[in-house]
């Protein structure tokens, strides 16, 4: 999600153009389904995997059915197909690496939403790791607002009690430009499903920073336009209703669905930045040079989130 936008951007290719469009994205996520057990969400690790065959097993499941081209040129020189047929893997155990037929879960791991908090779409859903909280494809709870990242993590070692189930965290100003740097969120996601474990609820989170392939729960990173810069999730309001609907693949906090709510929102907002020399009081100080450059150039997380050459 970060990655290949930013390889295509450096290629002098729009990714979401000239690629794959979000939708085209959750129409193959939506088929593609999740052929390994493993670990955050599963119980095996590579290592397992590299025990029934690897990788290879796979490739050759996907290519079975022509849901990969096979006539891709690897890096052996060799087709994708014809290296497959070389190894000759072993078929899928069925516990640690599933067949097509009998998938470990039905539909991929990510999806991407939009909605009022992300007009432009890209906000990203680790749909695999989701450990539960949606009630037919829908997550509906309130928003528990936190500006920074430590800000959430203080809450949480002194105070956990105060959350509560379906509670929304939202962590913000920890955007590309806003951190800056986008940091990975891997610390609270982990607190975060411990206590939802422990006492058996659900506790969302959403953040315009990122995360790791390790997160698990009901999380949703890459939120944009990120707080920093004014966007919708800046101006969240603890308590405000937050609607995750993977059906239609939206996100949205029903306040905001009122345009005077929004104007007002926004208004206050921008005059508290304009108070402040231009830039919004909640946004941390960048005090190096190479972060410096990061809060006037990082490009948004649908183009990677890299640096421009501004």
């Amino acid at each position: 999600m970060l990655h290949a936008p930013e390889l295509a951007r450096a290629a002098g290719l729009d990714f979401w153009r000239e690629v794959i469009t979000q939708e085209e994205f959750n129409r193959v996520s939506r088929s593609l389904p999740v052929l390994v057990n493993a670990r955050p969400f599963g119980r095996y690790s590579m290592v397992d995997i590299d025990a029934k065959g690897g990788l290879p097993v796979i490739v050759a499941e996907l290519l079975a059915v022509g849901l990969l081209d096979g006539d891709c040129v690897t890096c052996t020189g060799e087709t994708l197909a014809g290296q497959v047929a070389r190894l000759a893997p072993p078929a899928p155990d069925g516990e640690v690496i599933h067949p097509l037929a009998a998938p470990f879960k039905p539909t991929g791991g990510l999806r991407l939403l939009r909605g009022n908090l992300a007009p432009d779409g890209g906000a990203v859903i680790k749909l695999a790791g989701v450990e539960g909280g949606m009630a037919d494809g829908r997550f509906t709870g309130r928003a528990r607002v936190f500006d920074s990242e430590a800000a959430l993590i203080q809450a949480l070692a002194t105070d956990p009690d105060r959350f509560a189930d379906r509670d929304m965290v939202v962590i913000r100003y920890e955007g590309p430009r806003g951190a800056p740097g986008m940091p990975e969120l891997l610390d609270p996601t982990s607190r975060i499903t411990a206590l939802c474990r422990r006492r058996g609820i659900t506790i969302a989170l959403m953040t315009d920073a990122r995360f790791s392939g390790g997160s698990v729960g009901l999380v949703i990173g890459h939120t944009s336009p990120e707080a920093a810069l004014g966007g919708p999730i800046a101006l969240i309001e603890d308590g405000d209703t937050i609607v995750v609907d993977v059906n239609d693949n939206t996100l949205d906090c029903a306040e905001l669905d009122d345009a005077a709510t929004l104007a007002a929102r926004q208004a206050r907002w921008q005059a508290e930045a304009e108070r402040n020399g231009g830039t919004h009081p909640l946004v941390r100080p960048a005090d190096t040079r190479l972060l410096r450059r990061m809060r006037t150039c990082a490009l948004p997380p649908l183009q990677g989130a890299g640096l421009s050459q501004a």
